[in-house]
């Protein structure tokens, strides 16, 4: 490990939090601690954002799309979670920080940034105007009292396309819109530091130092890969790189901590860190790494019957019963299901639209969301000519509600992103069982489809609105 990580017991400890995809190869997510001694794999729940302030520790989970539930956020002390927040106000969180008693996080998919009281109410926001996800607002950090954010866009509706991030993104003060950093790719984690904005650009994999008043590029060093998360000591800068957006054959294999000298910005190593993607770093004081080791397991009673429990169920007992279950693979006969939903005539170009639905088990298995072979309610758009698909983009997955029992009926919300492709097109949604098949390849009765006539995008209007 480097020189720098290697710290006296009461030293800082650097965390790192990141996230995965299940049935995607390689390792989940989740939070871990980086020493001398090598990577610690804290627990498996993939998160996103961090923050501290010497007596707390925030961090974020994760969650995949904007789930009507809304976004989790915890607090650790030393003794372990102080506090679990579910904010319902919010989507997509992608950052935290911590202001006093309140807890700032950043709705990606809302274009906000949102101030939530230790109740979990909403007391302050930014928000700017736009189509959902329009401007992709990710990461979040004050400066003299300033808060400012990085941000890809405008991209327009629902993130845009990949194109439209090269030399879009840029830091801006979060209430005044003012452009402090521009001309970035897919930006993320703004810094201030020795009198320079450290950002990563993500999009072409390098950390960047940026002097504010010239706009000149002070230091540029490319690791290599997608660059997300920084932390630093006395001579050390430590960046995540994530191999798995480079979608090559060793994509999921792990994620890299690059260690990077500080006086010369030249790379000093790179800690291999066994996560799909890194999302944050930080140093924190050992009282909460220890807090954050303990999580939730502050009841040794609670604790020691949980595993207990589980160890009984994983071996097979009846008595106690498993809590859900399992998502294996379904037989191929067990494919059977009815959809009924009405979906809009008309939808705009690279929007996200809801389609309210209800989705009947015609099979004698279970349906569940549940790893290892999760079912989806996803789609597919298709050409009404040609039958081909209008988009190669991955498309949305949404959970079921819960378990769905043989003959039973939920209902769900389907979220579906539109094409950017404009004029008549088929919408046709179906289950999926990821990483086995989908619903309507094996009959197409368990699909529905709809034809849909998508219209081009609105322009876009950019204004802060505080409130």
């Amino acid at each position: 490990m480097a020189e720098a990580l290697q710290k006296s017991a009461d030293g800082p400890v650097l965390v790192v939090t990141g996230f995965g995809d299940i049935g995607n190869g390689g390792s989940t997510g989740g939070l871990f601690a980086i020493s001398d001694s090598g990577v610690e794999h804290i627990d498996r729940i993939s998160s996103m954002g961090l923050a501290c302030d010497g007596r707390r520790l925030a961090r974020v989970f994760r969650c995949r799309t904007p789930e009507p539930e809304g976004a989790e956020v915890v607090l650790y002390d030393q003794g372990g979670v102080k506090q679990y927040l579910r904010l319902d106000d919010a989507g997509a969180v992608h950052d935290v920080a911590l202001d006093g008693g309140n807890i700032v996080v950043v709705s990606t998919i809302h274009n906000a940034v949102r101030w939530f009281s230790p109740a979990g109410e909403i007391v302050h926001e930014v928000r700017y105007v736009g189509p959902t996800d329009n401007w992709h607002v990710n990461c979040l950090t004050r400066r003299d009292g300033i808060w400012y954010v990085t941000m890809f866009g405008p991209l327009g509706s629902f993130g845009g396309s990949s194109p439209a991030r090269q030399g879009a993104g840029r830091i801006v003060c979060l209430e005044t819109g003012k452009t402090v950093v521009g001309g970035l790719s897919a930006p993320h984690t703004p810094r201030w530091l020795d009198g320079l904005w450290l950002v990563c650009d993500s999009a072409k994999g390098e950390l960047l130092a940026v002097d504010e008043e010239s706009g000149r590029i002070v230091h540029r060093l490319v690791c290599g890969d997608w660059t997300r998360g920084i932390a630093w000591d006395e001579a050390f800068l430590y960046v995540g790189a994530s191999t798995r957006r480079r979608k090559d054959e060793h994509s999921y294999d792990h994620a890299d901590v690059v260690v990077i000298d500080r006086n010369t910005w030249t790379l000093a190593e790179r800690i291999v860190v066994p996560v799909q993607e890194i999302y944050d770093l930080l140093f924190v004081p050992p009282s909460l790494y220890e807090g954050a080791r303990r999580g939730f397991d502050s009841n040794t009673l609670r604790t020691a019957e949980y595993r207990q429990y589980r160890i009984i169920s994983e071996l097979g007992v009846e008595d106690p019963r498993s809590l859900w279950p399992s998502g294996d693979p379904l037989p191929w006969s067990e494919f059977r299901c009815t959809i009924e939903a009405d979906t809009p005539a008309n939808c705009i170009a690279k929007t996200l639209v809801e389609v309210p639905l209800t989705l009947t088990n015609r099979s004698r298995s279970f349906f569940t969301s549940a790893p290892p072979a999760p079912v989806y309610v996803s789609y597919k758009w298709m050409d009404p000519q040609t039958g081909e698909f209008l988009t190669e983009a991955r498309a949305y997955r949404t959970n079921l509600p819960r378990t769905v029992f043989p003959g039973e009926t939920v209902e769900l919300t389907a979220r579906i992103v539109v094409p950017a492709v404009t004029g008549p097109a088929i919408l046709r949604i179906t289950p999926i069982q990821e990483g086995v098949t989908w619903f309507d390849d094996q009959d197409p009765a368990n699909a529905i489809e709809f034809r849909v006539e998508v219209h081009a995008a609105l322009p876009t209007v950019w204004e802060p609105v505080v409130r």
